[in-house]
């Protein structure tokens, strides 16, 4: 595990807390929510994976992981695509809105990936170091539950319990394939879905 990378992460915590607190307060809820998102992805993530090397060093090819973990992200996608469908059949979204949630899932799903299994999580690394960067990604969600205003599908403990098993299985991926590929696309698909279920709940 890339320690430097963990601690600069671990110490920009608060204010990722800051920014979800802030923003939510200051602007309609759901934009600030983004708002502060797009602060942890612009002002956190990018210079944090270039300091650590840049994205040059990092594997992206798309190699498939053992048969259990790819299952399990499938079904994963797919029950958050299930809820999603339920929830735009009671609330339709504009196609604007559901256009800036694609967007907004392929960058978070990309730098995410690209910096806790891409950056933190190097080649090689113990079960410690798994577990220890497991920790650190699910305890930033914690931040997320700072903001005002908006309401997530299952609460907070369903948040974090999805980003503990999503983590697990993408970590799982990467250690098995040497590649952050099949993250990528698992986490972008299952942020699609989320991102336009949490715009149907809150917009």
């Amino acid at each position: 595990m890339d320690r430097k990378a963990a601690i600069a992460i671990l110490a920009a915590m608060p204010l990722l807390a800051a920014a979800f607190y802030g923003l939510t307060r200051v602007l309609p809820p759901f934009w600030g929510y983004f708002a502060a998102l797009a602060f942890y992805w612009f002002a956190i993530l990018v210079p944090l994976i270039m300091w650590r090397g840049g994205f040059a060093k990092i594997r992206r090819d798309v190699l498939w992981p053992s048969q259990i973990v790819a299952v399990l992200s499938i079904v994963m996608v797919i029950g958050v695509a299930i809820a999603a469908a339920l929830r735009l059949a009671e609330t339709p979204l504009p196609l604007w809105i559901a256009g800036v949630m694609v967007v907004a899932a392929l960058t978070n799903g990309t730098l995410e990936e690209a910096f806790w299994r891409g950056a933190v999580l190097q080649d090689g690394a113990s079960r410690a170091e798994q577990g220890g960067q497991l920790l650190l990604f699910t305890g930033w969600h914690l931040a997320l539950l700072f903001a005002s205003g908006v309401t997530v599908t299952g609460g907070p403990v369903l948040l974090l319990l999805g980003a503990a098993f999503g983590g697990f299985l993408w970590t799982l991926a990467r250690m098995q394939t040497g590649s952050i590929g099949f993250g990528v696309a698992a986490h972008i698909g299952l942020n699609v879905f989320a991102f336009i279920e949490l715009a149907a709940l809150n917009l």
